[in-house]
């Protein structure tokens, strides 16, 4: 049997391109690998909110946008760095009942005292290509 706390190969680096992501499974989670500036880091693929992959989200920099709520977070520290943002075009407010948009706003305000969690982060190896992450989880302070 493998010993379950040795580093495991989960990507090669030719798979993320510079400014990519890419989400992996390794250790029966998924798992998303940005590349920042030529490094890769690895942190949970869940938002710390209501977990929508944030794989599919957009990476600018070293900060990722979940794309279910906009909630921001650092992928070299798994620091959240913004909450959540609903955002509605005033064209599209303008054809809704006002009892709708109402119901929209409040939702807003309700969503934006909930509590988001920094990511789990992960300790990254590349060697030949290679990307490797050990499971020992690296907690943010």
């Amino acid at each position: 049997t493998r010993d379950n706390r040795m580093p495991i190969a989960v990507a090669q680096t030719s798979e993320i391109p510079l400014g990519t992501m890419k989400r992996v499974t390794a250790f029966n989670e998924d798992i998303l690998l940005s590349n920042v500036g030529g490094e890769i880091y690895a942190t949970q693929n869940d938002c710390g909110h209501q977990r929508a992959s944030l794989a599919k989200g957009k990476l600018e920099g070293s900060i990722v946008t979940c794309p279910l709520h906009g909630a921001t977070f650092d992928v070299t520290t798994g620091r959240n760095i913004g909450g959540m943002e609903m955002h509605m075009s005033p064209e599209l407010m303008q054809k809704m009942p006002p009892e709708l948009v109402a119901m929209f706003q409040k939702t807003g305000e309700l969503l934006a005292d909930i509590d988001i969690r920094p990511l789990k982060t992960y300790k990254v190896e590349v060697k030949e290509g290679s990307i490797y992450l050990d499971r020992n989880i690296e907690l943010v302070q």
